[in-house]
């Protein structure tokens, strides 16, 4: 039985990958400060004798060292997400970078195999679509706090593959496009879909930010789950960057009327619309993101199985029911 150290445990990617793991026979050891995650989307699994989940921060190395003991593999998904002008750079560059580098002390020590998860936000404004692993990355001024984000997450890669190539510690980093399920965040930082839903299911204003015209490929979650237990168990994603995520693209605006037309609550969408300038200050959104999948579907065999459609309506249901 592998033993598995799942760091971000009760978050979105987290607790699905976990289900995952546990029914393919896997024992995993879960952390989460509980910051954003939700106990809530590991409890069921809280008594399965293969499952044990430890409340701590991952900037605690002692602790972690603790928990670590005799794991083969670890996937990293602890971080603090992208924000607005208010928010703590020091915090999402601290928690991204440092948590990242206790995760590979911990796979040093082990020698096991660990998956870093990176974000679709690291290509910036990369005019070169659909972004491939290999194009040339351009972000924004660096004042500019939203891109804290970005800057944290392409360290994170950089260390790991020095730890690669200066340690033998196997890595395979992941760039991840945005996924959503019931069990997402439903603030901000979860992504403008489940936003989106909740705003419509309660007949609430809907924020969008700028015109709406961006464009984003967004997946259900379980693509992002199958696409990271396969660069898990494939011995050829050592030492690569690989996107995950689904190549369906639509407009911000467009997926708020899609929402709208499949919850069909018979209520006028309402919606605002909100300067960049007011959240991001000069920060200058990136208009279009669509991954370029070929290298996972070449890779790993990659396929991601679950339409922008059927996973909103997922998502839905789950609303409307609980």
């Amino acid at each position: 039985m592998k033993k598995t150290l799942v760091t971000g445990v009760a978050g979105m990617i987290g607790s699905h990958l976990t289900d995952s793991l546990l029914e393919k026979g896997y024992s995993i050891v879960g952390v989460d400060d509980l910051s954003v995650g939700k106990i809530e989307n590991i409890e069921h699994q809280l008594r399965n004798k293969n499952y044990s989940f430890e409340k701590l921060d991952i900037l605690d190395i002692q602790e972690l060292k603790k928990v670590s003991r005799n794991v083969d593999t670890i996937v990293h998904l602890a971080a603090t997400k992208k924000i607005g002008e208010d928010g703590s750079g020091y915090n999402t560059l601290t928690v991204n970078t440092k948590g990242t580098e206790n995760v590979l002390e911990i796979a040093k020590k082990n020698n096991c195999k660990t998956v870093i998860a990176s974000t679709s936000d690291v290509y910036g404004m990369s005019p070169d679509l659909p972004l491939k692993e290999d194009g040339d990355l351009l972000l924004g001024p660096s004042m500019i706090k939203r891109w804290s984000y970005a800057v944290s997450k392409l360290y994170c890669e950089q260390l790991a593959f020095a730890y690669n190539k200066d340690f033998n510690v196997p890595i395979v980093v992941l760039r991840y496009f945005g996924g959503f399920s019931p069990r997402s965040s439903f603030s901000w930082s979860g992504g403008h879909i489940p936003l989106f839903v909740d705003a419509i299911l309660k007949n609430e204003e809907l924020i969008v930010h700028g015109d709406g015209k961006q464009t984003r490929s967004m997946g259900y979650v379980s693509d992002l789950v199958d696409g990271t237990i396969l660069a898990m168990e494939n011995p050829s994603a050592i030492g690569q960057i690989i996107n995950i995520g689904n190549d369906e693209e639509m407009s911000v605006i467009g997926t708020a009327y899609l929402i709208d037309k499949i919850a069909n609550t018979g209520n006028e969408l309402k919606i605002k619309f909100v300067p960049f300038e007011n959240v991001f200050g000069e920060y200058k959104d990136i208009m279009r993101r669509v991954p370029d999948l070929r290298k996972a579907k070449k890779l790993l065999g990659y396929e991601p199985q679950i339409s922008l459609r059927e996973a909103i309506k997922i998502t839905i249901e789950h609303r409307t029911i609980y």
